[in-house]
This record gives structure tokens, sequence and C-alpha cells, in this order.
């Protein structure tokens, strides 16, 4: 007799929480679909209060709570990492321990084959930051800043273009030293350091800027690599 009452008290309890875990995923549905329909269309213009307004609604709802005390959308972080965006190409990559932050400002940014493997681009839709951030926060909490003149990123992509080389991107052309293979075969690309703006712990809002940070830097190596890519063809 005291066995039923248990399993019926267990049976109880776990259709209890199921019923919670339902109630649960319908509040944070509603949620989303109030949000979507609210800044639906105005998402380009959406301010550092209205981010913080959304990040707080999620942590009310629990769809991300350690997103609560994220400072990357308080005024000075966000302003350092897109307050350019209508004079530079931005990218953010995400890495685990400051000394690896450090170290891609003093050497610049190690990718392999493709640039875009780690480095996402920023655009001036911050509701899209604010997915990007949330997604890849995890790989850690140094928030690196890549950013190029959109002049000179443009000049780069028309030659590579009339050129007519293929599989060439322009961040291939930004280095200053030559690639190299790993033993895994792929190509490994030094992106210069003059494009690496700093970094920004996105816990604390804190922010490192690169002293020799210049969006407008044009290497003559660059130069170089066009004729290296060109003699493939």
């Amino acid at each position: 007799m005291a066995f039923q009452i248990f399993l019926l008290f267990i049976i109880i309890s776990l259709l209890g929480y199921i019923i919670y875990l339902h109630i649960r995923l319908a509040k944070k549905n509603i949620y989303i679909e109030s949000t979507l329909k609210k800044y639906s269309g105005l998402r380009k213009g959406m301010s550092s209060e209205d981010i913080l307004s959304l990040i707080r609604g999620m942590d009310s709802t629990g769809i991300n709570k350690p997103l609560f005390s994220d400072r990357l959308f308080d005024e000075k972080p966000l302003d350092f990492l897109m307050g350019d965006l209508q004079e530079e190409k931005i990218f953010i990559h995400y890495t685990r321990y400051e000394a690896d932050a450090k170290n891609i400002i003093k050497e610049g940014f190690m990718f392999s084959d493709s640039f875009y493997k780690t480095a996402l681009p920023v655009t001036d839709d911050r509701l899209d930051l604010l997915i990007k951030h949330n997604s890849k926060k995890t790989f850690g909490d140094f928030l690196v800043i890549l950013a190029v003149s959109a002049r000179l990123f443009d000049l780069y992509y028309s030659e590579i273009r009339n050129r007519g080389l293929k599989e060439v991107s322009v961040e291939n052309v930004l280095t200053e030293s030559p690639p190299a293979h790993k033993e895994s075969s792929d190509m490994v690309y030094i992106f210069s350091n003059k494009f690496v703006k700093g970094y920004i712990n996105h816990l604390t809002g804190e922010i490192t800027r690169n002293p020799e940070f210049d969006p407008s830097y044009d290497s003559p190596a660059f130069r170089m690599n066009l004729e290296r890519f060109q003699k493939r063809v």
C-alpha cells in the first residue's frame, strides 16, 4: 500500500512538472511572437535601450538568463563596435582567453581557408547582432573586433573580380605574411593586425583598443598577394 502511494506521488509530481514546462514554453512562445511583431521593420532603428529591453524580456521568460548580465549592448561597448559602420566593414570573433585576444591585436587574426568560419559580419541590424551574439558568446568572453575601410575593401574586391581570381576573398589578400599549410593541409592566413580594432569583454563591457589600428592601411604586400594569386590562374 505504501509503495502504491509513493508511486502515485511520483506520477502526480511528473504530471505537475510536465504542466509547468508547457506553461513556461507557452510563455516563451508568446514573448517571441510579440517581440517579432514589435520589431518587424524596425530592426535597423533599434536603440541600445530597445536591445536592453529585449534582453530583460528574455530574462523574465527564462529564455536566456545569462544575457541579463551581458554588457555588450551598453552605450560605450556598442558604440565602439558599431560606431563606424558607415565607413567600415566590421567583423567579430569570440575567444575564451584574454591572452589570445591580446595576441590577435599584436600579431593579427589567423584563419584557415575561409575567414568567415570564425569571423561574423556586423550590420546595422542590432537585432541580428543580438541573435549572433547570443549564439556565439559561449565561445568566449572576449569579442575581438576586426574592421576594414569600406573603400579599401571595395578596391580589392574589384581587383579580384577584374583579374578573374576564383576562390579568393578580400581577406586572403589583406595579409602581410605568406600563407602556410597546416598539418591538416588547410591554408593558414594572418589578417593584418592593422585591421584589429581591439576587443570587448562582453561580460564587463571593458574595452581594449589596438594602438596600431588603421582601417585604411594599404600595404605593398597586398598588391604582391594579388600578383601571387594571379600566377595560379
